[in-house]
Order: C-alpha cells, then structure tokens, then sequence
C-alpha cells in the first residue's frame, strides 16, 4: 500500500490549488478524481475574477475578458456596471482544469482519475482508502456539494443549495461580447439570476433557482431570444447545485479538512466560489506541508482568517430565497441610483460589502 502525506479527494479548483501547493512545499501529494480528466465534464460557469486570474496566470488561449456587468430588469431594460481597472475573464472551463491537473504533476504531485473514493477508514495515525490502495496522513475532501468524504467522517454538509442549469449555443450574435449578461427576473429565475456571455468558445446561456425549484432553461433562452433575436443551437449542457448557506460546520477535525463547495465556500449571495476555492485552497496545501513536514499550525488554524463568514450574505440569502422580490418591483429598484450602486458592489465582490472604499463609492459617486 503507497502512503502519501496529502491525499484529496476530488479534482476541483479547490483539490487542485490544494495539491500544487502542498506538492511544492515537499509534501507527498495525491489527487483522485473520479472522471476521466478534471476537466472531462465542468457544473461551473467558470468566470474567474481579477485577482485570481492574475495569480495563477492562466494560459491566455483558455480565457476571454470580459469588462463590465450589464444587469437587466424583468422588463429588459439595463445598467451597465464597472469597477475601476477591474475585469473578469470568461474561461474554457474544462481546459483550465486540465491545465491546473498538469500543474500538481509538474509540482511533484500525482493525479489518478477515474477514481471513485467511497471507502475511507481511519487508523490509528493515517487513513486508508481501501480502493485505492493507498494510505495518507492528512485526509482534504474537495469533492463536491455531496461530499463523501463529510459523511463518512461526521463532517457537515452543505443544508441549502441553488440549482443551475447552462447550455453552450452558437448564436446570439448580437450579444456585446463586452459584458457578462446578468438578468433579474423571479419569473425565470426565482431566488437566484440569469446570465448570458459570450465565453471562450461559444456562448454560454444559464439560471439557477433556489431548490427545491427546478429551473426552466428552455423557456429562459425563448424569453432572450425574444429580445436579442436570432437563433441558438444548443451544443452542449450542464447544470448542478450550488451551495448557498455558508460554511458548513464543522468543516475540519482532526487531520482532515473539507474544501471548496463540499465545506460551503461560496458567497451565498452571488454563488461566486472560485475564487475562495483557489485562494483558500493554495493556503491549506501550504499549511498541510509545513504542519507535516516543519511542526507549523494544525491546518485548520492556519487557513482560519481566510474561510469567509458569510453572515450577512446568508441573511439576504434567506430573505431573497424566501421572499423573492416581485417582477414590478425589480423594474422599479433598476433605476434607483443607489440601487446601482449597492449592485456594484456585490458584482464586484472582490472588495467585499464591509470595504470602507466599497460604501464610500456607494454613497460619494455621482455617476
């Protein structure tokens, strides 16, 4: 049986950003992921903010900036929304996976896919993954909403989950490739949004909807095409849950931690997750080798002023989810300047809603 000091379960943004770091720091790492490739079959819509796509400096082929937001009331009317020197970048989801996986091997770290982990047994010092073969010392679930790893140790698990849906279209050509599309709109979208953008290598159209609400994808591109015209051929789809009540508890015990949308590291509020899922996850590989290998903090402790709260964001969450505001009312709120604003900032979530510069754009601005 091959011991490893890191073995992570599930070849996500979060698994792999864990791995390479673990791996360059010295640690004996390995990744199992289920699918063929990580990037074989993707749920994410995969937009990548600033900060973290000028970190982990993506091969340029696989993304697409996109500048600004433009956000559509029910009645289609729209803003368009900026942030000083601020982008994001659309990507070719499933081949920056890829790319990430190619990263953990030249780190050092090894990828197995088509590996399926369900039996896990803790002993003594290590724990056993029975299928594989294989024993570690520090055990990172990173696989998924439903993650096996959280119920087969008394983890917590994910209570509250949005529902999305994407399709990948050829069409919608007179889209302005410059703006990720985001529609309000609780006849379609009820709890959540829509978006539309022009991505890497087609178009991408979705909605998520607060579950246990299905969404309606179908009627949603009908509604779009009605307003922008022309066709869409679907080419391709996907869909999946998205957590959305914040971290789970507890995420971590004793040599074992969960990661990324399996410990509920997503903003309630705009589902964004990959971004902590990179950031956060780079921290606990580096913490995992150097508690291992050079007696630093337990892994848990280290990562601890990174893991987001979340508190005021599962409050409008909640609300949202419950009380979705009405078709009418969203018309009206669109051309409230303060409304913009406060939109902004949650778009532009990178300075976060507590930011000093985040209010004083809100309430200072005049444009």
């Amino acid at each position: 049986m091959k011991h490893y000091d890191l073995a992570v379960v599930g070849g996500s943004f979060s698994g792999l950003a864990c791995a390479q770091s673990a791996a360059i720091k010295g640690a004996r790492t390995i990744v199992f992921e289920r699918k063929k490739t990580p990037g074989a079959y993707t749920q994410s819509t995969g937009l990548l903010v600033k900060e973290i796509a000028e970190s982990i400096n993506v091969p340029r082929h696989l993304t697409r900036k996109i500048h600004g937001i433009r956000l559509y009331s029910p009645n289609m009317q729209c803003v368009d929304l900026y942030s000083d020197n601020y982008y994001f970048l659309a990507t070719n989801t499933g081949g920056v996976l890829d790319w990430m996986a190619r990263q953990v091997k030249i780190a050092g770290g090894l990828v197995r896919c088509g590996e399926k982990v369900d039996a896990i047994f803790r002993r003594s010092d290590r724990f056993v993954l029975a299928r594989q073969n294989t024993s570690c010392s520090y055990l990172v679930g990173a696989d998924g909403v439903n993650s096996s790893v959280a119920r087969q140790f008394d983890l917590g698990v994910n209570q509250s989950v949005l529902l999305g849906a994407e399709y990948a279209v050829a069409g919608f050509d007179r889209l302005d490739p410059d703006y990720l599309h985001v529609f309000l709109d609780s006849d379609h979208a009820p709890g959540y949004i829509g978006w539309l953008l022009h991505g890497v290598d087609h178009t991408q159209v979705g909605v998520a909807v607060q579950y246990p609400r299905r969404p309606d994808l179908k009627a949603f591109v009908v509604h779009l095409l009605g307003h922008f015209g022309g066709g869409a051929e679907i080419l391709g789809k996907r869909g999946g849950f998205i957590p959305c009540g914040g971290i789970v508890r507890p995420f971590a015990g004793e040599h074992i931690c969960l990661l990324g949308d399996a410990a509920g590291m997503v903003s309630p509020l705009t589902a964004g997750g990959i971004h902590p899922a990179i950031d956060i996850g780079r921290r606990l590989g580096q913490a995992v080798a150097d508690y291992l290998n050079y007696h630093g903090a337990a892994p848990p402790r280290a990562i601890a002023g990174l893991v987001p709260d979340y508190t005021f964001k599962r409050c409008l969450r909640r609300l949202h989810g419950r009380f979705a505001a009405p078709n009418w009312l969203l018309n009206a709120c669109l051309g409230n300047r303060a409304f913009q604003r406060l939109a902004k900032i949650i778009f532009f979530h990178h300075r976060g809603l507590f930011c000093k510069e985040a209010w004083r754009e809100i309430l200072l601005k005049r444009s």
